[in-house]
């Protein structure tokens, strides 16, 4: 029994160690397969990123370009802006140089008008005074007439 009880705690020893050993390795086993997994799943997270990270370059430039054709449109818009109000102005300064001409011909004629009828009054009130003194002179003779008769 001495012998067995000998080889009874050298038995457990031995499963004990290949227990051991046995967890020893799963552990490694498992802690490889973890790293394995950490490494894909970093590498799936950069190629990620740097995947994300492209398609927000490519929007900013696409933000970009967007940005300049609307620039060229404001720019395009008011230079087009500015030459209708340039028109504008031209068209203005020729209307008010064409009113102002009829203006001037209008006082020209108006004053023609006027001294023709200062004129023509001037001459009316001379042919009634000529007239009124002819027809004075007329009353004055009949008067005269009137009064030598008996």
């Amino acid at each position: 029994m001495d012998g067995r009880d000998a080889q009874s705690p050298e038995t457990p020893d031995v499963t004990e160690t290949s227990d051991v050993r046995l967890a020893n390795a799963q552990l490694e086993t498992t802690i490889r397969a973890m790293r394995v997994q950490l490494e894909r799943e970093r590498s799936g997270t950069e190629s990620a990123g740097q995947a994300a990270l492209a398609e927000m370059a490519g929007e900013v430039s696409a933000l970009k370009r967007t940005i300049q054709e609307m620039r060229d449109q404001m720019e395009a818009q008011h230079n087009a802006g500015e030459a209708e109000i340039q028109s504008a102005k031209s068209a203005a300064a020729a209307e008010i140089a064409a009113l102002e001409s009829t203006i001037g011909a209008l006082r020209a004629e108006l004053e023609t008008k006027e001294q023709q009828h200062r004129k023509e009054l001037s001459d009316r009130e001379a042919a009634f005074a000529r007239e009124r003194e002819s027809l004075q002179q007329h009353v004055k003779t009949i008067r005269s007439e009137l009064e030598t008769r008996p």
